[in-house]
């Protein structure tokens, strides 16, 4: 119990001597670990809005006009279930109405958006799956070039392409992303270190003293190890708080605004998240303690 106090206060004395330095070296350790917080939590919302995208891939919305027969709709459909790529089981027509329906169900907390409306704007349509994604261009260039009345035909649309730019992006920012977290760790370990080893130069001559005398190497050493740790650790404190403050005033908000991108985080990812952040906080801090004793005290 005496060494733990003596560990204690030599580490709490070291901590006053150089309030600025481990100030400094706590708010890098916070900023790294923040960050790395927050690009996780982005790399997951958005690979859920990928995944939940990625579904839709090999879909192909066919959208028609206002003026198409009931000959002409089943004209469309017959030559649908003939395209060999298609699966015809997928095959779904879709009404205005239910169209517009849909569309005030998914904008239910946004009734500006359609509560106005005085003529439904939405079209008929035919919603299909490609037996493999692979396949929606030549699904697309075949009902192009050969569905019968293509005068009736709006518009086609398919999400592949637009899935292929997103991931394109997202892989930047995650690469991004990395190489931050990775340079401020090497830096938040250098500036513990560098307040180390001033605890270490400030304290020469006793620590010259406590070797004369018998002390054993890890009761010298330990409470830099402390020091490092004790900063990491605070640094990793305050870098969940941010994180989690991030996430509840803003994350979350963009989540409810934007239901549109389905948006969202897998369950437990906070369960996961925080403990990693308060480990790499350790981690950082026995690192930086760890090459500043390893360099600059010799016992």
């Amino acid at each position: 119990m005496n060494r733990v106090k003596y560990f204690a206060a030599e580490t709490w004395a070291s901590l006053r001597k150089n309030i600025i330095l481990a100030v400094a070296a706590i708010a890098v350790v916070a900023v790294s670990l923040g960050i790395l917080g927050l690009v996780v939590m982005g790399w997951n919302m958005f690979t859920n809005m990928i995944k939940n995208a990625e579904r839709k891939v090999g879909e192909v919305d066919l959208y028609l006009t206002d003026l198409t027969t009931t000959e002409e709709l089943k004209a469309i459909e017959a030559f649908l279930a003939s395209i060999p790529e298609v699966d015809a089981a997928t095959i779904y027509f879709k009404s205005k109405d239910e169209a517009l329906q849909e569309f005030k169900e998914r904008f239910k907390d946004q009734p500006e958006l359609w509560e106005y409306i005085d003529e439904n704007p939405l079209p008929n349509s035919y919603e299909l799956m490609t037996k493999d994604p692979k396949d929606v261009g030549v699904v697309v260039n075949r009902i192009k070039n050969d569905a019968p009345h293509p005068e009736r035909i709006e518009d086609i649309k398919s999400a592949s392409s637009a899935i292929e730019k997103l991931e394109n992006i997202f892989d930047k920012f995650r690469q991004i992303g990395i190489v931050a977290v990775v340079a401020l760790a090497v830096i938040a370990i250098l500036l513990v270190s560098v307040t180390i080893q001033v605890a270490i130069f400030a304290r020469r001559r006793e620590i010259g003293i406590m070797k004369l005398v018998g002390a054993t190497n890890w009761f010298i050493r330990w409470p830099f190890v402390i020091e490092g740790v004790f900063e990491g650790t605070v640094g990793s404190l305050v870098a969940i708080l941010v994180v989690l403050s991030v996430k509840v005033w803003i994350l979350d908000r963009l989540v409810e605004s934007l239901q549109f991108l389905r948006l969202s985080f897998s369950a437990g990812l906070l369960a996961v998240l925080v403990p990693c952040i308060l480990l790499g906080g350790v981690v950082i801090g026995a690192l930086g303690s760890a090459y500043a004793l390893g360099r600059f005290l010799e016992v």
